[in-house]
This record gives C-alpha cells, structure tokens and sequence, in this order.
C-alpha cells in the first residue's frame, strides 16, 4: 500500500504541497535515477488527499505504443536505447496530447503530472518555445517544470538501491527501468553537454579522461539550460527517501495518457513526411538546441 513518506518540515514536502494544489500542469524532469518515480508517486498522493483528480503523462509508458513490432522492425532499439524516429514522434505527440488535456479539463480540479527526462530527445518538445496552440499554456506560470537534483550520496544510494530492485522486482515495471550502467551512460551525455556548452563554472570531475563522475552542479546547470523557456525550479534531494514498497504501487484517480493506434500513424505519417534523408537523425541529434 503506497503511502506518503515525505518528512512534513522538509523542503520537498512544502513544494510539494504548493504544487499540489496551486498549479495545473507538473513535470518531473531529469535523468533516471534522481528519484523521479519515487517522487512522482508522493506527489500524486498529496494531490489526491488535496481532493484533485490526477492525470500523468510518463515517458516510458508514452512510448509504449508506438513500440510495435510493426514499428520496431522499422525503428529498431540501438544499444538499447529507443531509436531516434520514435523519441521524436512521442515527443510530437505528447505536445499534441497535453493540449488537448488542457482544452478538455480547462475548467476542471484536475492535475495533469508528467515525468519528463529531457536528455537525448525524450520528450524535449514538451519545452521547446514553439508557436503553436499549447505554448501560452506550456509556458504559463500555472504549469511548473521541476528537476529533482539529489545529493552525490542521496545518487549512490539511489543506483544502489536501483540494483536491488531489477535483480529482485517488486513490480512489473522496476524490471524495466534503466540499469545502473545506464544511468551512468546517461549521466555521461549530461556531463559532455554541460562542458561542450560551458554551463557550469567548473566541469564534472573526471574518474579518467572523458569519463566524468556525478556532479549536482553541473547536472543543475544543464537543465537550467534545457528549462530556460519554462517556468522551473531545482529541488535539492540531501535526504534518502525509503518507500516501504514499489514506487509503481499507485491508486490513480485519473487516467495516464498514452497514444490511440490511429494517434501513432498519424503521428509517424507526418514524421515520415517531414523529415527526409538524415534531417531527423540530425535533428534528434541537436535536441538540446532550443
């Protein structure tokens, strides 16, 4: 049974409740592995026992749909990562789906929560300035972006805990998450970006020569920069959460957004239709230019 863990005098639960009753649309972003899952869950309870119905929009279960075998022929994985052509199109209609959320629950008590990671092109669209219908709403003060940035040792525990759970899953979706040596390779393509773009005062230290170790401060910096059109906040997580069961285990009042069958082929007919030759690997490529 999912309960609230959060200690009532710390700086994450007086966020917390500020965004559970004030705002409208709520995004957790940042790599996996900075407690984003376990965050998301505690969030949507205080929400809940706020009296608001909640939505949530998360990556994984977004790209769901458009991973059939059908599509995953086409569009294989690549080193385990989902290839290039589905990241943009789940990206194209996330934009889509959050509009159309906003315009059906305009007057409504509802939340709609979204785990965002941004990196390598997984749901960047979501803060992109682009003048289409939803950007007044995206970029409003009511719809909030925030980046959990935990301790380096909040971080260690957070993989080792991260091992435990793949090795023995106490729901479905833990044997999906990113592995340890993902994280790292994901946290290597931050700690690349914030030196190429000179977005911190000091690079990530190196364990070897462009091999970089985790850095809050560098990790800050880079997604400063990626929420630079969006109304954002960091969150410093200095204390280890411990759920007393999956962060998975969650009585949702609302729905989760995902794609309708026709949704995916109008979305991957007007990708296939735009981007020709490598303008979308060059494109997905370049994600981080805003």
């Amino acid at each position: 049974m999912s309960e609230i863990i959060i200690p009532t005098n710390s700086n994450i639960y007086t966020t917390f409740q500020q965004l559970a009753t004030g705002q409208r649309l709520v995004f957790l972003a940042g790599l996996p592995g900075t407690g984003k899952s376990l965050l998301i869950q505690q969030l949507v309870l205080l929400a809940q026992q706020a009296g608001r119905t909640v939505d949530l929009l998360q990556w994984d279960l977004a790209r769901a749909p458009f991973e059939t075998a059908v599509l995953l022929q086409k569009y294989p994985e690549i080193d385990g990562a989902t290839h290039p052509t589905i990241r943009k199109a789940v990206g194209l209609w996330a934009r889509t789906a959050v509009h159309q959320w906003h315009a059906l629950h305009q007057n409504s008590n509802r939340l709609l929560i979204g785990e965002t990671p941004l990196i390598g092109n997984r749901l960047i669209e979501l803060v992109q300035a682009t003048n289409d219908a939803i950007e007044a709403d995206l970029s409003s003060s009511q719809t909030r972006f925030v980046v959990p940035v935990p301790s380096t040792d909040v971080r260690r525990h957070i993989e080792a805990a991260r091992e435990k759970s793949i090795a023995n899953p106490q729901h479905q979706n833990e044997s999906d998450d990113a592995p340890p040596n993902v994280l790292h390779a994901i946290w290597q393509e931050v700690a690349r970006l914030g030196q190429q773009l000179q977005l911190a005062q000091q690079a990530a230290p190196a364990e070897k020569p462009g091999h970089f170790v985790y850095d809050p401060a560098v990790y800050t910096a880079v997604y400063q920069h990626l929420l630079q059109h969006r109304h954002h906040q960091m969150l410093p997580i200095n204390t280890l959460l411990k759920p007393s069961g999956s962060v998975y285990d969650l009585p949702l009042s609302g729905t989760k957004l995902t794609a309708t069958p026709a949704e995916v082929d109008a979305i991957m007919q007007q990708i296939e239709t735009k981007f020709t030759g490598d303008a979308l690997e060059t494109a997905v490529a370049n994600w981080y230019q805003l």
